[in-house]
């Protein structure tokens, strides 16, 4: 009888045990009731996934300016979490992020299922990890998400609570990867520059328009990529994702719905990406990039499902094309040093585009019921379908040639600390030091009239160049350009860059005078110039006649004579800029100074 009844318990506790797993595959997250994960319950999930499987690793890496830390989840076959072991291994590394905008949250719940069905090997899933490591940030915005709301989003269908879009600094973390003003975006660079992914998702949410679709895609701007990587992109990566959303999922992927012109969308045009968005950093490290920016308007349980999808479909490709994309980048990288010329800024090129299928709906005309004003909307009762142009190619506006390097004076600090979070390796001058070196001056530039995240943004920056012989400091530093991070250098150092940091007013204070002079007592101090220096008073002389305005304006005339005083001298500095290129560097990365 005992022997009976230790039997029957042995089966119950098995069938327990299974049931249990199979209960464990499925991670029970509350999408399908309509919520979303709070930030704590989803850093709680990770972690208990960390303690239930020796490949999970969940880490604190840098602070953010919620004051709590940004997580990062690591998967691995071998529960590995070193990047260079990793790539070692003959391994892709695939980076998501999630909650940049905690009131789009499908990524951090997508992510969170798709982390558990990988290491439960729902599906057999764990097969992608023989060629990939797979690294999560759980909840990048944390501040955001710490402040949940049902009127966050209001015109979002689901979740029931939602993130703010902004950070406890009130900063729109997608438009603060490059300048990084938030300690989110240096905490991120550290990852990003620890990782060194080379494929990258941030999940996200649109309601820029209104189709069928549910879920939209923004790939990385093919131009930026080394011209193999951008032929693998456009003609075997692009495809395959769209592809295998249709036919393996029944859920039709479309580009990012930007469109021409509102109404009935005749075309579409391809996301021209700066390097301060996601993607648009991602890019200057060579990365395969992509945002998913699924429709506001369809359920949250819909939102989540097609963002799960992608996912999983990214991953898969990276897992099952490992040794290309590793060759590709590898390739890539060791082009870029070589590399002459850069681009800094890039048009749409209109002669050119592809044919896409498109679902929308018709665009129709109403009578708002609050206000009675007239306004237009797409009409869910009239759906349709059509090949419409999608312009996604670019072409050049702005070329500049590469420095050997670049010189940036110690004074600007808050520049040398986010070059150095970015992995850029830089050199001290050990003495004072005069060198030859091509410069800028800033003739014209036109400064936002608001301020857009705490900066008034300098644009359409108009320059002349100088080469000349310039005094530097012990202590100021030499920029070599041929290094990995050669593209965030350029970007960020040339003045005509629209993510750069004088775009982001870090050098304003360069744009105003030098010591200039006081009308009370020059005069006479010019007067004693003039009756000793004969050459400066025929010069003088000579200008007012044949200078009208020199000749009838006092003012114009004390200006006149202090730009031909030694005193001047000072004033040759007014709008240089104070980034330098040296053109040539010779051995000075090897000399002692």
């Amino acid at each position: 009888m005992k022997r009976r009844l230790s039997a029957i318990l042995s089966i119950m506790l098995l069938i327990s045990g299974v049931s249990a797993q199979q209960r464990n595959a499925t991670p029970l997250l509350k999408y399908d009731e309509n919520k979303s994960l709070s930030w704590e319950e989803a850093i709680s999930f990770y972690s208990d996934l960390d303690k239930k499987y020796t490949e999970a690793t969940l880490m604190e890496m840098g602070m953010t300016d919620a004051g709590r830390p940004l997580h990062l989840f690591i998967i691995s076959s071998d529960g590995e979490t070193d990047p260079a072991e990793i790539r070692r291994q003959g391994k892709t590394i695939v980076l998501i992020n999630n909650g940049i905008h905690p009131g789009e949250p499908e990524g951090i719940d997508a992510s969170a299922r798709f982390a558990a069905d990988l290491l439960a090997n729902r599906d057999r899933m764990k097969k992608y990890l023989r060629n990939c490591s797979v690294a999560i940030i759980p909840v990048y915005n944390i501040g955001g998400a710490l402040t949940r709301s049902r009127y966050w989003r209001i015109n979002q269908n689901g979740p029931e609570e939602k993130g703010a879009r902004r950070n406890t600094r009130f900063l729109d973390l997608n438009r603060d990867f490059v300048k990084q003003d938030s300690r989110d975006a240096k905490a991120f660079a550290e990852i990003f520059q620890f990782l060194d992914p080379d494929l990258f998702l941030d999940t996200h949410t649109t309601n820029g328009s209104d189709h069928q679709f549910t879920v939209t895609l923004i790939a990385t701007q093919p131009e930026k990529m080394h011209p193999e990587m951008e032929k693998y992109f456009r003609e075997k990566m692009l495809p395959e994702l769209y592809s295998r959303m249709k036919e393996e999922h029944g859920n039709e992927m479309v580009p990012y719905v930007q469109y021409t012109e509102r109404g009935d969308i005749k075309a579409i045009t391809g996301f021209e990406e700066e390097a301060y968005y996601s993607t648009g950093y991602s890019a200057l490290f060579n990365s395969f990039g992509f945002m998913t920016e699924t429709l506001v308007y369809k359920p949250y349980h819909d939102r989540v499902i097609g963002t799960l999808q992608f996912i999983t479909e990214l991953v898969r490709f990276g897992s099952q094309n490992s040794k290309e994309i590793l060759k590709l980048r590898s390739d890539a990288n060791r082009h870029l040093l070589a590399a002459k010329e850069y681009v800094l800024d890039w048009e749409q090129d209109t002669t050119r585009w592809d044919e896409i299928q498109y679902h929308g709906y018709s665009y129709d005309q109403t009578t708002t019921p609050i206000t009675g004003r007239k306004s237009g909307f797409y009409n869910h009762e009239k759906p349709y379908s059509e090949t419409i142009r999608y312009y996604n190619y670019f072409r050049p506006a702005i070329t500049v040639t590469v420095p050997d390097a670049y010189v940036v004076p110690f004074a600007w600090e808050e520049v040398i600390r986010r070059l150095e979070v970015n992995g850029v390796h830089m050199k001290q001058l050990q003495h004072d030091t005069t060198i030859t070196v091509e410069t800028y001056y800033i003739d014209g530039f036109e400064p936002a009239r608001r301020a857009t995240q705490g900066h008034y943004f300098n644009s359409k920056v108009n320059l002349r160049t100088v080469t000349q012989e310039v005094d530097f400091f012990r202590g100021d530093y030499l920029v070599p350009v041929n290094q990995k991070s050669k593209r965030y250098i350029i970007t960020m150092l040339e003045p005509q860059s629209a993510s750069g940091f004088f775009a982001w007013n870090f050098f304003d204070s360069f744009l105003e005078g030098q010591d200039w002079y006081s009308v009370w007592g020059f005069e006479s101090h010019l007067k004693e110039l003039l009756d000793h220096d004969p050459a400066l008073r025929e010069a003088f002389e000579k200008a007012k006649q044949s200078d009208t305005n020199v000749a009838s304006d006092p003012v114009a005339q004390l200006q006149w004579l202090y730009q031909h005083t030694p005193a001047s001298e000072l004033e040759k500095r007014t709008r240089l800029y104070p980034v330098a290129r040296l053109m040539d560097a010779g051995d000075m990365f090897n000399a002692g100074n």
